[in-house]
C-alpha cells in the first residue's frame, strides 16, 4: 500500500476527532518500512494502534504509521504453559477472547479493552488485577531509524505502572511488530482478589458468586469481568471516549489517611514499580487510590460542557458525542485535574496519550 496524503484520522481514534494527517501510512507488512524508510526518516512520525489511548489536538504534519500485522502462531507448549505471538495489528481483545476460548489463562481479566495487541503492549495495560507485561516473554521491534530489528526481554522495556519505554523514550521511533505471550494451561487458579469501591459495583468474587458455581472456570472469569466493565463503560458506537482518561494516582499513606477521612469509602490498593518516582523510595509507604473516586466526590459523574462530559456510570471516563475538537477534550479535562488539584491535593496524570 502506497503512502496517502492528507487522511482524515477520525476512524482511527476512539474519540473520533476529526483531524487529518498530512501523509498516511498503513503497515501490512516490514517491506513497506524498508521501501519507503527514507521518507519516513523525512517527517515526524506518530505511531496509531486502535487510536484508543490517544487524544489528537491538531491534525499531524508528519506522517501517521497504522500498524496492520496480522497473525499468531504457537511456538511452544508444555503441559503447564504455552507460548503464543501475536502480530501487533491483530484486536486485543479478539485475542482475549481466543484464549480463554481454548482455556489459556493470564489475560482473561483485561477482557474488553479496545485497540491492538501493539497498543496494549506499548501502555503496558492493566486491570482487575492483572498485567500485561506479567504474561511477555518478548517484544519484536522495529527501529524506524535504522530499519533495525530486535526483540526485547520486558525487563528491557521499562515496565511500569501504566508506562513503558514505548510510551516514552522509544516514541514513535521504535515500533512494535509483534510480542510472544506466556499463558498458562487449564489451571484453576485465577486472579479474583481486585475489589471495585465497596457498595458500588462489588468484587470479581461477589460478582462470580451471583451467577456462577465454584470451581470457576476461566470462561467465567471473563464473563464476571464483562458484567463489570458493563455496569460503567459507555456505547462506543454512540460516545468518543478513550476509557479512563488518567491513571489512579500514588499517594503516601500519610496522604491517604487524610483523604480517607473526608471521603470515608475511598479505597487503597497496594502499588509495584515505583522507580519514575524519585521521592518513592519505599514501595510500601505508598498506595494507589481511585481516581475515579476523588472526581466522583467533587460532582463530575454525569457533568458536560459542549461536546465534552464525563459518563454518568463512571467519573474516570472522559466521553464525547463525536463532534468534540481535541482541544476541547483537553481543556475539559484539565478542569477535572485542577479541581481534584484544589480541593485534595493530588496530581491526576493522562492515561491517554496527548498529541
Amino acid at each position: 500500500m502506497d503512502i496517502k496524503k492528507n487522511v482524515s484520522l477520525k476512524n482511527f481514534n476512539t474519540f473520533r476527532i476529526d483531524v487529518r494527517a498530512k501523509y498516511f501510512l498503513q503497515l501490512n507488512n516490514l517491506n513497506q518500512i524498508l521501501e519507503n524508510s527514507k521518507h519516513i526518516r523525512k517527517e515526524k512520525v506518530l505511531i496509531l494502534g486502535g487510536g484508543s489511548n490517544t487524544l489528537l489536538l491538531n491534525d499531524w504534519d508528519g506522517i501517521v504509521l497504522v500498524p496492520n500485522f496480522k497473525g499468531k502462531s504457537i511456538i511452544n507448549e508444555t503441559q503447564e504453559y504455552i507460548d503464543i505471538k501475536v502480530k501487533s495489528g491483530e484486536i486485543w481483545d479478539k485475542f482475549v477472547r481466543w484464549s480463554v476460548r481454548y482455556d489459556y489463562a493470564g489475560i482473561e481479566n483485561l477482557v474488553m479493552i479496545p485497540g491492538t495487541v501493539g497498543g496494549a503492549v506499548s501502555q503496558n495495560i492493566s486491570a482487575y488485577g492483572q498485567n500485561i507485561s506479567d504474561t511477555l516473554i518478548n517484544v519484536d521491534t522495529i527501529n524506524l531509524e535504522t530499519n533495525e530489528e530486535k526483540s526485547f526481554s520486558p525487563s528491557e522495556c521499562g515496565y511500569e505502572y501504566r508506562r513503558s519505554n514505548f510510551k516514552n523514550i522509544w516514541r514513535n521511533k521504535i515500533l512494535i511488530t509483534s510480542a510472544t505471550f506466556r499463558l498458562k494451561k487449564h489451571t484453576k487458579q485465577f486472579e479474583l482478589s481486585y475489589h471495585e469501591r465497596a457498595g458500588r459495583y462489588g468484587s470479581i468474587l461477589e460478582e462470580l458468586q451471583s451467577f456462577a458455581k465454584e470451581p470457576y472456570s476461566i470462561k467465567d472469569v471473563m464473563r464476571a469481568i464483562e458484567r463489570q466493565r458493563g455496569k460503567r463503560l459507555p456505547d462506543v458506537d454512540k460516545l468518543g471516549t478513550c476509557g479512563s482518561f488518567f491513571e489512579n494516582p500514588i499517594v503516601s499513606k500519610k496522604k491517604y489517611l487524610e483523604l480517607s477521612k473526608r471521603i470515608p469509602d475511598l479505597q487503597a490498593y497496594p502499588v509495584e514499580n515505583l522507580s519514575y518516582k524519585n521521592d518513592f523510595s519505599k514501595e510500601d509507604e505508598y498506595v494507589k487510590i481511585p481516581a475515579g473516586r476523588l472526581l466522583d466526590e467533587l460532582g463530575w459523574k454525569g457533568k458536560w460542557e459542549g461536546n465534552v462530559g464525563v459518563y454518568d456510570k463512571h467519573a474516570l471516563c472522559v466521553v464525547t458525542n463525536m463532534k468534540a475538537t481535541g482541544i476541547e477534550v483537553k481543556e475539559f479535562s484539565d478542569k477535572m485535574r485542577e479541581d481534584v488539584k484544589k480541593n485534595f491535593g493530588v496530581d491526576l496524570i493522562p492515561e491517554v496519550n496527548i498529541f
